[in-house]
């Protein structure tokens, strides 16, 4: 027997044996057909349901030898009753086991293994599959799949993404990157925690770790969660989970692979190893040759035998609420530290490492004011054979970290830093040096 989600379960085999008894009023009648109609596991269960039920009936009949009289007499106005109950909630059931309306939208499988669940089953996307309202579109890893609308709107469901395509798009989890045709109607997406509301836009919407992202990259989007809102214009991210809606404007997107040249609001310093770690270290513009530029990206590091750290510092103060993102290119094994609340030699560093060396994961410590202090660490490895999305968020005293949308540290620190720095963020290295081919990072708008 097919068994329906356990927020329903309790509920609907109440109800199934009021019917069956004959004790199903209209109230219960009309909350067995709303569970009918928006759940298509619910309905299989119904089913199943009543197919045991009048299998029995059929083999053993009523039990009335064992029953006096009178029972029986209530038993047969029961079974009429219920007779008629069945009649009536499953002549509306027929109703609701006719194929769902067609919309005016189409899915297919860009990659990988993706597939529907239509009327609680599964099965393959075939090539520009006609969508009915309340199908649900799941990717597997590494798999996308890609949703037209009518009006010309796209929808692409990248890896690990479960959507629900109707009047409304559900995204359940994971993320959709979305071409919404101008609307006359704002076409509104929904997640478990927030509402976006669509007029006609480019972004990305992704759902999951109790939050919902949204990036804008075209137009403008409205975030809502309990009775709050945002507007995302073109660059901006909004962020919705349990603490509040809060909106990132956009401080630098930076693409290595296309400079000839560091950015003009940064600057690389450097601080030689022997001497890092006492009350006399000096920290002075790094030499040349201990980064590069090409068409891979940014080299930040050397092989020079006067090793140490180098940090790749933002002038200007842009405060201590910053969400880093980070593209680093696949192999050789490699180190890279992105600073937060200070530069590398005075704010919190949240490192990462695809070699054996310190940390062997991902740490968040301080250098300030020399020793190097840990204070938390998240000990799986980093693949150094795949390129990676390394992303790094500070709000208040709460620090998240994250590789490839996977989140990895999620942790507040209270460990005071110095009066005296400067609220900037930096990219450092003091090992095998990473190949970095994008930097964007936003701070919290007021």
């Amino acid at each position: 027997m097919s068994v329906p989600c356990e927020e329903i379960r309790p509920e609907l085999e109440a109800l199934l044996a009021a019917m069956t008894d004959g004790t199903l009023d209209a109230a219960g009648k009309k909350r067995l057909s709303t569970i009918l109609r928006e759940h298509p596991d619910a309905r299989q269960f119904y089913l199943d349901y009543c197919q045991m039920h009048a299998l029995l009936q059929s083999a053993h009949g009523v039990l009335q030898a064992l029953e006096a009289p009178s029972s029986v007499r209530r038993r047969r106005l029961a079974w009429a009753g219920a007779a008629a109950a069945l009649l009536l909630v499953v002549g509306g059931a027929v109703a609701f086991f006719r194929p769902a309306p067609r919309i005016d939208a189409s899915a297919a499988t860009l990659k990988g293994n993706t597939y529907v669940v239509r009327g609680g089953v599964r099965q393959p996307i075939s090539d520009r599959l006609g969508l009915r309202v309340g199908d649900r579109l799941v990717t597997g890893p590494d798999a996308r799949s890609e949703v037209r609308l009518g009006d010309g709107s796209k929808i692409v469901l990248l890896e690990g993404t479960e959507a629900e395509i109707g009047p409304r798009v559900q995204l359940k989890e994971g993320t959709l990157r979305c071409e919404v045709m101008p609307q006359a109607q704002p076409l509104v997406f929904q997640t478990p925690n927030a509402e976006a509301t669509v007029i006609g836009t480019e972004f990305e919407l992704s759902a999951g770790w109790k939050e919902t992202r949204l990036h804008t990259t075209v137009g403008h989007v409205r975030l809502a969660a309990d009775g709050r809102s945002v507007e995302v214009k073109a660059g901006q991210i909004g962020i919705a989970d349990a603490q509040a809606v809060v909106r990132w404007d956009p401080v630098c997107a930076f693409d290595f692979r296309m400079m000839k040249e560091l950015p003009s609001q940064m600057t690389p310093m450097f601080c030689g190893s022997g001497i890092i770690h006492t009350p006399d270290r000096k920290i002075v513009p790094a030499d040349p040759d201990r980064w590069a530029l090409s068409d891979q990206g940014l080299r930040l590091g050397s092989n020079a035998a006067n090793n140490g750290l180098i940090d790749l510092q933002w002038k200007e103060e842009v405060g201590e609420d910053l969400l880093v993102e980070v593209e680093v290119r696949n192999g050789p094994k490699w180190g890279l530290g992105i600073a937060l609340s200070g530069t590398g030699f005075e704010g919190y560093r949240v490192f990462f490492a695809a070699i054996t060396d310190y940390p062997n994961g991902i740490a968040i410590d301080t250098i300030w004011p020399g020793e190097c202090i840990m204070l938390a660490r998240d000990p799986r490895s980093i693949d150094f054979q795949e390129d990676h999305t390394l992303r790094v968020e500070r709000r208040g005293r709460r620090i998240r970290v994250w590789v490839d949308n996977q989140i990895r540290i999620d942790t507040e620190i209270t460990h005071p830093l110095g009066d005296k720095r400067r609220r900037v963020f930096s990219l450092c290295n003091f090992g095998a040096a990473p190949t970095i081919r994008t930097l964007k990072v936003w701070k919290a708008a007021p």
